[in-house]
């Protein structure tokens, strides 16, 4: 199987079972108490369960891309390494965006700050998370010694 079609089936797999447990169990608590609130009891396991879902999916990956890596050439890290960029650059500005958004709804006062402070906070992790996996991405580009043949090219 192909590394790409291994890590987006790996993905989605991860994602799919996130959002059956938590769905599923949100509709089910709605259906059975309509019109009340959502207890504390369901949306702390559901947030510790989308954590889960993060460190899981990225254990995985990681573990393929390690294996992928010993086998590949030159061109094919360079390629990887490109594509890897590229996705974290995404997710820097998907989650960027969301960032600010939060501060919008924070000054514009629709969010309560009991509520926002914390949300706040998990979305700046989000917005970490990327920008510090790009890091060791690009110095590998950098410490690459055909990159200097690319550039020149």
């Amino acid at each position: 199987m192909k590394f790409e079609k291994k890590v987006i089936l790996i993905l989605l797999c991860t994602s799919f079972i996130y959002v059956l447990c938590a769905g599923d169990s949100l509709v089910l608590y709605i259906r059975a108490h309509p019109g009340v609130l959502i207890p504390r009891w369901i949306s702390v396991p559901i947030f510790c369960l989308f954590i889960l879902t993060i460190l899981l999916g990225s254990f995985l990956v990681r573990r393929a891309a390690r294996k992928q890596a010993k086998i590949e050439g030159a061109e094919e890290a360079h390629l990887r390494r490109m594509r890897a960029t590229k996705g974290l650059k995404t997710g820097l500005m998907v989650w960027g965006v969301i960032l600010l958004n939060d501060f919008r709804m924070l000054i514009q006062g629709t969010a309560l700050r009991k509520f926002a402070i914390p949300g706040f906070a998990i979305v700046l992790l989000m917005v970490v998370v990327p920008w510090v996996s790009l890091k060791p991405v690009q110095k590998a580009e950098a410490v690459d010694p055909e990159n200097k043949q690319r550039q020149v090219l």
